[in-house]
């Protein structure tokens, strides 16, 4: 292999590689990206393109809603800054990400708005009824 071949290859890799060591280190960082991402996940909840599964991340409601790649960024950047927030906490708590999961999951039902989709164990998505918390 020619050491441009390999000056390439190794820049490839770079490339490949950058982006996984981009991910956030702190959960100031982390809430930052919520906050900022929060409006365009809430339009596409309130759109009914996006829904809280019970496992504590978002799913497109219907399959199609992922050939836009907008709604399909959204969800993607969301569950990966929850999973890592939630093996921060888990780590702090000292639990499993799972446990965390879910309990995001309760806590997300309850806030979520009327008409917004639900997903259950039962993997059917429900709209919810009613606004108010339980």
């Amino acid at each position: 292999m020619s050491s441009r071949s390999v000056a390439v290859f190794l820049s490839l890799l770079a490339l490949v590689a950058v982006p996984c060591v981009v991910r956030a280190a702190s959960v100031e960082e982390l809430q930052k990206r919520f906050k900022e991402r929060y409006p365009k996940l809430l339009q596409a909840k309130t759109d009914g393109k996006i829904g809280e599964t019970y496992k504590g991340y978002v799913e497109a409601v219907k399959e199609e809603y992922l050939k836009d790649e907008a709604v399909k960024k959204l969800i993607n950047d969301e569950n990966a800054d929850r999973k890592e927030l939630y093996e921060l906490m888990a780590k702090e708590e000292g639990t499993t990400v799972e446990k965390v999961a879910e309990r995001n999951a309760v806590r997300n039902f309850k806030k979520a708005r009327k008409g917004q989709f639900l997903k259950g164990r039962d993997d059917k998505w429900e709209q919810k009824k009613e606004d108010e918390e339980k």
